[in-house]
């Protein structure tokens, strides 16, 4: 949410095509990591620690798990970002914040657990829509499409649509379910996110300047009343809340996948707690909110073209996957998404070199 809402203040509705490339990338390669789940039978990290030899799954988690580890400080800190601009809450705050997550996790219900981030979600994104919708109709955007792409900026809207740790996630949804409803149901999901993401860019560009949430806020203020405060508070507690409990779960899914940890285990009760205490630890320093938000995400773009790489050669091994291997404009497009991937971090890694 945080780097949607800085593209709309950098850019304008500049970045809105870019939003829409994210998701198609999204797409292909989640379409692929659950398409391999369901011909193999196997759940992605399963099939690395069969086929990977001995340092590949280890490796692959310790990549997941740092992600995961970035994303959770920006989490909390987005969360506790949005109750303060409802009220005034405390830094101190992050603790019953993370004893929430804890709580909702602890139960073991992933059944539970999607139902709370679906209720969440759906709010959080009805929300934007709304008051994207309202910003649009009322001439509030600025116009500044002229300024250029940020690189960062850029390569972070594309590392929070493909987070490295969905990659996981994302074979769940060949458990049980067929090859024509895992794409229609993965096509509504990406459709959906690429909807609320747009709608928070709109929002974004109601601003000149991006130095705080409450500075947005403020802005919102003024265009649409106290409904610019309510959605964006709201919004924003929202998304943290809800990535403050998926990252620290996608790392344990992903141990249980490339380490073969049992799920109902100490060992897999303790990768989450390790995320959620890093997280914490963070987040408790007083960092500046955007910064280690957006900071978590370029992290996780940077780690992406790994994570991808591997998924578009498991893809393409009939071995593996008989007549289900990729087509060729299947190669064709993930080609090119990898090539840009691998681009923009070359290119993000050599601006922070220089400067």
């Amino acid at each position: 949410m945080a780097t949607a809402a800085r593209a709309g203040v950098l850019n304008g509705y500049g970045y809105l095509p870019i939003v829409a490339v994210a998701a198609l990338a999204g797409y292909v390669f989640m379409e692929m990591t659950a398409r391999l789940t369901i011909v193999s039978q196997r759940t992605l990290g399963e099939i690395l620690r069969d086929r990977g030899g001995r340092l590949v799954p280890p490796l692959t988690f310790a990549a997941v798990l740092f992600g995961c580890m970035a994303y959770q400080a920006g989490n909390l800190l987005g969360a506790l970002g949005g109750l303060q601009l409802l009220f005034p809450a405390l830094h101190w705050w992050l603790l019953p914040l993370a004893g929430a997550v804890t709580a909702l996790l602890w139960s073991g219900s992933t059944a539970r657990i999607g139902r709370v981030m679906t209720y969440v979600v759906a709010g959080m994104g009805l929300l934007f829509l709304v008051a994207a919708i309202r910003v649009i109709f009322g001439g509030g955007g600025v116009d500044t499409s002229a300024a250029g792409v940020d690189p960062a900026v850029l390569f972070g809207l594309i590392g929070t649509t493909i987070v490295p740790y969905n990659f996981f996630l994302a074979a769940g949804l060949g458990s049980g379910a067929g090859l024509a409803d895992m794409r229609r149901g993965l096509g509504l999901s990406f459709i959906i996110g690429m909807l609320i993401t747009a709608a928070i860019l709109v929002v974004g560009s109601v601003a000149i300047t991006f130095v705080s949430f409450s500075d947005l806020a403020d802005t919102l203020e003024g265009i649409l009343g106290s409904y610019g405060r309510l959605a964006l508070g709201t919004g924003l507690f929202a998304a943290g809340f809800s990535s403050a409990a998926t990252a620290p779960l996608a790392a344990a899914v992903a141990g249980r996948e490339l380490l073969g940890i049992d799920g109902g285990s100490q060992q897999f009760r303790g990768i989450w707690l390790l995320v959620l205490l890093t997280g914490l630890g963070v987040a408790l320093l007083q960092l500046d909110i955007i910064g280690v938000i957006v900071i978590a995400q370029v992290i996780n773009g940077l780690l992406l073209p790994f994570i991808a790489v591997v998924v578009f050669v498991l893809a393409n091994r009939r071995s593996l996957m008989g007549e289900h291997v990729n087509r060729w404009w299947q190669n064709v497009l993930a080609g090119l998404v990898l090539l840009f991937i691998c681009y923009k971090a070359g290119e993000l890694m050599w601006n922070l070199i220089v400067q």
